[in-house]
C-alpha cells in the first residue's frame, strides 16, 4: 500500500475519532418513595373569598424512603406549597409547589409538583425533578403521587421513573 495513501488514511480516521462525541449511556429503572408528613409549618399567606381558601408558601417535611434511599438510610422530604387553592363547600382543590428530597452524606434533588385535592381526604397529582448535587447530579425522575391526608402523619406514596446519567 502507498505510504501516502496509509498516512492520510490514519489521519482521516483519528481526525473522524475526534469529532464524533462520546455517547453516555443512560440507566433507566423503576423509581418508589414513601414518606410520613409529620411537619407542618402554616402558610405565609392565607385569606378566604367566595368560599375558596388560599394558602401560599405553605412548608410540609417528613422522613423519606425509597428509591434514593432505600431502608434505613433514608433521607429528608421537604414540599413547599407555592398555591394551595381548596373550595370549603366540596372539598375540592389544586396545588403547585417545589420539593427536595436531602439523602445525608449523598446529595440532594430537587423539582416541581402539582395536583388535586378529593373531598379534603386525599390528593394526587404528578412530579419532575432534575436539580441533584454531588451524587444525585444528573438525574432526573418523573411520576405521580398519592397523598392520604386521613390520619397524622399524612402518607404519601409516589411511583414513576428515574434517569441516571
Amino acid at each position: 500500500m502507498n505510504k501516502k495513501l496509509l498516512m492520510s488514511t490514519i489521519a482521516l480516521l483519528v481526525l473522524s475519532l475526534m469529532i464524533i462525541s462520546p455517547v453516555k449511556a443512560i440507566t433507566k429503572e423503576p423509581y418508589w418513595a414513601h414518606v410520613e408528613i409529620n411537619v407542618f409549618d402554616p402558610p405565609d399567606k392565607q385569606w378566604e373569598a367566595d368560599g375558596i381558601v388560599h394558602m401560599k408558601d405553605m412548608h410540609w417535611s417528613g422522613p423519606y424512603e425509597g428509591t434514593l434511599a432505600p431502608l434505613a438510610a433514608g433521607g429528608t422530604f421537604d414540599v413547599w406549597f407555592e398555591h394551595l387553592r381548596l373550595d370549603t363547600d366540596t372539598g375540592e382543590g389544586t396545588y403547585s409547589g417545589k420539593w427536595l428530597i436531602t439523602i445525608p452524606g449523598e446529595g440532594t434533588l430537587a423539582g416541581t409538583a402539582r395536583g388535586k385535592i378529593t373531598d379534603y381526604d386525599f390528593a394526587s397529582g404528578t412530579f419532575a425533578g432534575a436539580h441533584g448535587t454531588d451524587a444525585f447530579e444528573g438525574v432526573k425522575k418523573m411520576g405521580s403521587y398519592t397523598l392520604d391526608m386521613t390520619s397524622i402523619p399524612y402518607m404519601f406514596d409516589a411511583s414513576g421513573t428515574i434517569i441516571y446519567p
